[in-house]
């Protein structure tokens, strides 16, 4: 619980001190006939009242997932991407966090994650997998294999992405550090029972390609590594550490067709750091997303334009709509969406590299 500037609870928290708390002010919710007392609940930031619809007290309340309140870690500011207990514990951007130590929240996230699989899900992407402990995701990878039978399906695949940062020692070249998700991940994965097959089933994005490739597989094989260029997190400045310098770049921001169309050829030709193209880096991506229009970082869905606001108009910056699927498409369109994965190019090297013989235009019905 935090007091998040309002008096109006009934104890406030040092984000610095755990779960150290103090009382109320005297002033603290002064009602219309002067009389002031505690808030009425135990609630995060300015919410002290009932909600709308369920009409419990305004705490983390998640009946329908079967998550309480004390299922989350205590409110905790995240400032430190050096510290273990930050790193797992820490609400990152204000989120909620949920207390993976809890054997039930593990349990409801593995069943969830089994559900996926039987409605036809063959695999996750786990994004800031940094953000839950490296025992605890075993934890709760290892209930989810539990549910299968004891063994994860043949065409299963999942990656987690851990943005190394300045922190990659820490988080895969270090196995000693106390949250490494390099080789004491894997080890606690054989310890939890799972067979070799299985455990390189689970992939590391390896944030560190192209410049630094090393650091995604100094302590493991890079045949448990994912890699790509560009990624989502990149179009936004400030959003991502990650430093591609020379050897990448950002399509939406600047990087000319022809540069960003070669470092998508040499992802599956000669991928820095691999030493076998067949086996290593078994799973490459590429990036396909959309141009910003006129400095808005709106998606062209139709649902950004500024012809559909009513209120509070002034500066709205306009995002046209465009449709996401262009039959006829031949990859990097100028205008709306970015489509490399339709280049003839890249198209071909992926072939190359899966073992196929190249195709052309025609082959695709497409008059490129």
């Amino acid at each position: 619980m935090t007091g998040g500037g309002n008096d109006a609870n009934p104890k406030h928290r040092n984000p610095n001190a755990g779960c150290t708390t103090w009382g109320i002010k005297n002033s603290s919710l002064v009602t219309p006939g002067g009389a002031s007392g505690p808030s009425p609940m135990f609630t995060q930031n300015y919410i002290y009242s009932t909600n709308e619809y369920t009409t419990y007290p305004a705490s983390q309340e998640f009946p329908a997932a079967h998550l309480g309140p004390t299922d989350f870690h205590c409110e905790r500011p995240l400032n430190s991407w050096n510290d273990p207990l930050q790193l797992n514990a820490g609400w990152l951007s204000g989120l909620t966090d949920l207390n993976t130590e809890k054997e039930n929240v593990r349990g409801r996230i593995a069943d969830y994650l089994t559900d996926l699989i039987s409605i036809g899900f063959s695999g996750f992407r786990i994004d800031a997998a940094k953000h839950i402990s490296p025992d605890n995701l075993v934890a709760i990878l290892t209930k989810l294999r539990n549910n299968l039978g004891g063994s994860m399906p043949a065409d299963w695949i999942t990656y987690l992405e851990v943005l190394l940062g300045g922190e990659g020692d820490m988080l895969m070249c270090n196995t000693e550090s106390g949250y490494n998700y390099g080789k004491y991940f894997e080890d606690a994965l054989f310890a939890a029972g799972w067979s070799k097959e299985d455990v390189y089933k689970v992939k590391i994005w390896n944030s560190g390609y192209p410049k630094e490739p090393q650091k995604g597989y100094c302590t493991i094989s890079p045949e448990r590594n994912a890699v790509q260029n560009d990624d989502a997190d990149q179009q936004t400045s400030g959003s991502t550490s990650r430093d591609m310098g020379s050897e990448g770049c950002v399509l939406v921001e600047g990087c000319t067709v022809e540069n960003h169309r070669n470092f998508e050829v040499k992802l599956f030709q000669n991928p820095n750091g691999a030493s076998n193209n067949d086996n290593d880096y078994p799973l490459r991506m590429i990036l396909s997303s959309y141009y910003w229009q006129g400095g808005s970082s709106g998606v062209p869905d139709g649902f950004s334009d500024c012809s559909l606001c009513v209120s509070q108009c002034s500066g709205c910056k306009t995002t046209t709509y465009y449709s996401a699927y262009d039959a006829n498409s031949c990859g990097y369109d100028s205008i709306s969406y970015t489509r490399p994965h339709r280049d003839l190019d890249i198209v071909n090297a992926m072939r190359s590299w899966m073992h196929l013989s190249p195709i052309t235009h025609s082959d695709l019905g497409l008059s490129c």
